[in-house]
């Protein structure tokens, strides 16, 4: 799901037309997620977010037959790529301690340089739809699957190992409102910092 088509199937678009369609989708995606991520989904409509776009908002009608539907493909759309490169990551790196240190790396890279308008809808949105709410929660599971089968094959003990995953979700989670890629510390140097500081506590052993 990478590479929308009009139809959102995920198929590789493949004529001119189709490219351009894909890349409009794409762009109105990156405007919805900040639209949703500044007012809410409650806040949020077509006028927002076509705004955003210098678009009228019925014209997202053509792309697009909802707000539920606009949300849940920002969703979708992020989370298909950051799965299939946390699971690269985790399918290539034998060593747990090494992996883990390489998926919370990639995770701040995701966060900061690639996806930032798209976390707040993974850890901070809130839905009053259902099905809204299901998929966030689904996806959110699917997720930390593979921060927390590296961490039990670390040897840590469970109950740290739960709170020390809920601590680097909380740490990560924030990234996007604090960390200005224009500064002085590139994405990759604060990667590389993070990734030790979050897998420090992992491999801590009590007295």
């Amino acid at each position: 799901m990478g590479s929308l088509t009009a139809g959102g199937s995920g198929d590789v678009p493949v004529t001119r037309a189709e490219r351009k369609r894909a890349e409009r989708v794409a762009r109105i995606e990156r405007a919805a997620a900040r639209v949703f991520a500044d007012q809410g989904y409650e806040g949020a409509n077509f006028d927002l977010i076509a705004a955003e776009l210098d678009l009228r908002g019925a014209s997202l009608y053509y792309y697009v037959s909802s707000k539920e539907e606009l949300f849940l493909r920002c969703l979708r759309q992020s989370a298909a790529d950051v799965s299939a490169r946390l699971r690269a990551i985790a399918e290539a790196e034998p060593e747990p301690r090494e992996r883990l240190r390489r998926l919370f790396r990639e995770q701040v890279l995701i966060e900061v340089r690639d996806y930032p308008e798209y976390v707040p809808l993974f850890f901070k949105a809130r839905v009053s739809v259902p099905a809204l709410q299901e998929a966030v929660l689904g996806l959110r599971r699917e997720h930390a699957t593979v921060f927390e089968e590296t961490a039990r094959e670390l040897g840590t003990d469970p109950r740290k190992a739960r709170l020390c995953l809920e601590i680097a979700y909380g740490t990560l989670a924030y990234l996007p409102d604090w960390y200005d890629p224009a500064g002085d510390v590139s994405p990759a140097e604060l990667a590389d910092e993070l990734a030790e500081l979050l897998v420090a506590p992992f491999l801590r052993q009590d007295d």
